[in-house]
């Protein structure tokens, strides 16, 4: 036996770290801190020599057992396109798309390996089917609306099936696509009952946070942040009682899987423990304790407002994409200032939105959320417009979706980052629970998607953003 580490597998210092996504029951394991003994051989591995010349330590042992360590000969090769990829026989997953995926013996993938497992998983923050009517304030609910897919469903279920007040908010973006604009127009049309808020940021602040979120992850995608930045000031003055995300499904579970946030914690009881925990220091701090999804809010927009550059790569369960988005938003200090002070004012008040979310599986026909069925639904009753690749059901609102795409897989296949490439698992994890057939997602990722060699024509797009002095990232 000649002894090489398995491909995906880098030693840095004294952590062996796995690029990609590994079968249960080591699904989370992909950090594995070894003794100075066992780093010290596995870093020697020359795949020359015979593992009879190596002085085996008990670490070593168990790595060679869980086949980290193998034989030159198992050695796995990664394919070099779509075409190429091994599938999971269940759903869209497949190892070009997420590079280092491990298929058992019977070809399933560990998403649907642990699909009931994590089924019960909606959200990391309090989950309604209903919101409750608010007679004594303005608006029942507020949303961010981009015109996509996803954020029309929730406006047409809130202000047209719930009958609740709307305040619909919608951040100008230099990325929405034509399509998603008359979308919104006709929603205008659509719903009058609804009362729909635009902002744009101001452009040199956003050409700062472009820039900077560029330089750390190769694409501008930052989105809905500067939407957090623009209107939580007013939801507060406004006193607007809840802020309503509505994802679709896949997208919450994501998280799950790219560690970012620990399965634990989409329990209600694990939320509500940890609010008893920040309100119990907030009554001894003589402060209002916040409500359901007020925590939720306060976290996320503190995050965004004082989170800066972080330095927790090794921890288990860290939000790389918010920790780079906070860092983007630092650098537009005079944008972020009316925001910082708003957020300052909400930790001692109390007095701001509940961040609410709707599971769409829950309040869909049949329990899922069937994407053609809710295309049709929405280009019936509002108008929404599809966009010319009409196969394409993720992110249907931005014109450079598949630059984050590319960029994403191109960082992980790389090693560069342990995020794996989100419309990769998203589709995955859609097609399994049936949101979409398992060969449309395929035909998504083959045709409507950045996964590919070449970079996407969408690339001289964002470039333009970026006043077009940031060289190609090749």
């Amino acid at each position: 036996m000649i002894p090489v580490l398995q491909s995906r597998w880098r030693l840095e210092g004294q952590t062996l770290v796995y690029y990609g996504l590994r079968q249960p029951p080591h699904l989370f394991h992909r950090r594995i801190w070894l003794d100075r003994r066992t780093a010290a051989l596995v870093a020697s591995l020359d795949g020359k020599r015979d593992i009879s010349q190596y002085i085996r330590t008990p670490g070593f042992q168990k790595l060679l057992r869980e086949g980290i360590v193998t034989d030159r000969s198992l050695l796995r090769t990664s394919p070099s396109s779509l075409e190429d990829a091994a599938y999971c026989v269940r759903c869209a997953a497949n190892d070009y798309a997420i590079p280092g995926l491990e298929l058992d013996s019977h070809g399933l993938c560990p998403m649907c390996r642990t699909e009931e497992k994590y089924r019960y998983a909606k959200n990391v923050m309090p989950v309604l089917r209903t919101i409750p009517r608010s007679p004594d304030r303005r608006y029942d609910a507020a949303v961010f609306y981009t015109g996509g897919k996803d954020s029309s469903y929730l406006l047409y279920q809130l202000a047209r099936v719930q009958k609740l007040r709307v305040l619909s908010l919608t951040w100008e973006t230099p990325f929405i696509s034509d399509w998603a604009r008359e979308s919104i127009a006709h929603a205008r049309e659509a719903l009058p009952e609804v009362d729909f808020l635009v902002e744009r940021a101001p452009t040199p602040s956003l050409n700062a946070i472009y820039r900077k979120a560029y330089a750390l992850q190769k694409n501008v995608c930052i989105c809905p942040s500067v939407a957090y930045v623009l209107f939580f000031q007013r939801l507060c003055q406004w006193d607007v009682p809840y802020l309503v995300l509505g994802n679709e499904p896949s997208q919450c579970r994501n998280l799950i899987y790219n560690q970012m946030a620990p399965a634990f914690y989409y329990h209600p009881l694990a939320q509500s423990a940890a609010r008893l925990a920040v309100n119990t220091c907030r009554v001894f701090t003589l402060r209002r304790p916040f409500a359901p999804g007020q925590m939720e809010l306060y976290m996320t927009v503190r995050q965004l407002a004082f989170g800066g550059e972080s330095s927790g790569k090794k921890r288990i369960y860290h939000n790389e994409l918010v920790e780079n988005t906070a860092s983007a938003l630092a650098q537009a200090p005079d944008f972020l200032a009316p925001f910082r002070q708003a957020v300052r004012e909400a930790a001692r008040s109390a007095r701001l939105p509940a961040l609410i979310h709707i599971d769409f599986d829950d309040i869909s026909e049949g329990g899922v959320y069937d994407w053609t069925g809710v295309k049709e639904l929405l280009s019936r009753e509002i108008g929404w417009v599809d966009a010319p690749d009409s196969g394409k059901g993720l992110h249907t609102s931005c014109k450079i979706e598949r630059c984050k795409e590319w960029s994403q897989l191109f960082r992980f296949r790389n090693m560069e980052t342990c995020m794996l490439p989100f419309s990769a698992i998203e589709l995955s994890l859609a097609s399994a629970a049936g949101s979409v057939s398992r060969d449309r997602a395929i035909e998504e990722l083959k045709r409507y998607s950045g996964f590919s060699s070449d970079l996407p024509p969408e690339w001289s797009i964002m470039l333009a953003e970026l006043e077009k002095d940031i060289p190609k990232y090749m």
